[in-house]
């Protein structure tokens, strides 16, 4: 009876708790880039978010991701890192840096998105950027960023950081390092890569 009991006890101990599981793993589609031991224990997740302003996964994610930041209000840091390809410009990548500077990010963001996707208007030349620059009266601002060497840097480290996680695919987000989620890791849309998302987040939040 006393080795039933000491059975018992023992397999008590064993039985996973919530959050990471005894294999590592946890709930959701990902890819595992970083080790898993680092999300153990987390009062907010990083989430990084490689985008590209031609991108209509990343147009969309605009107002899927803010289902994110109310259902995880406070426990989510949501960083971006704009990102451009072939025979595109680094302008509003640059502008993306400039913008956050002056505060006014998210609206330069969406203006961006919105003078691409309904306006059909090509947003990599660098006349467009000081159009909308001139709207939002920085465009002083914007003229001396686009020659600043700092601005730049970022850019460049931006896109090394691309580089270094292998993005291929916009939106992609990398959490804190460790896991890395797209659409079609997700199920191929955006709607699903959000919901995704969600599992994931509380997953993490959970230990």
């Amino acid at each position: 009876m006393r080795t039933l009991f000491t059975l018992l006890i023992m397999l008590t101990l064993f039985i996973p708790q919530a959050g990471i599981a005894a294999d590592g793993s946890l709930k959701g589609k990902y890819k595992v880039i970083g080790d898993l031991a680092k999300l153990k224990g987390l009062k907010q997740v990083e989430m990084e978010e490689y985008f590209n302003y031609s991108c209509g996964h990343c147009y969309k994610f605009l107002d899927t991701s803010e289902k994110l930041h109310k259902q995880f209000k406070g426990k989510v840091f949501h960083k971006k890192v704009p990102v451009y390809w072939g025979n595109q410009t680094p302008y509003p990548a640059m502008a993306y840096y400039i913008a956050d500077q002056h505060g006014i990010e998210k609206k330069f963001t969406r203006e961006l998105f919105d003078t691409n996707f309904l306006m059909e208007i090509n947003i990599f030349q660098p006349r467009v950027i000081k159009l909308l620059s001139r709207d939002h009266g920085i465009e002083k601002e914007f003229t001396s960023g686009m020659q600043s060497p700092a601005i730049k840097q970022q850019v460049e480290q931006g896109m090394a950081k691309a580089k270094q996680y292998e993005i291929n695919e916009t939106p992609t987000v990398i959490i804190n390092g460790v896991l890395k989620v797209t659409p079609s890791i997700s199920g191929g849309s955006v709607d699903l890569m959000t919901e995704n998302l969600a599992v994931i987040l509380e997953d993490i939040l959970k230990q």
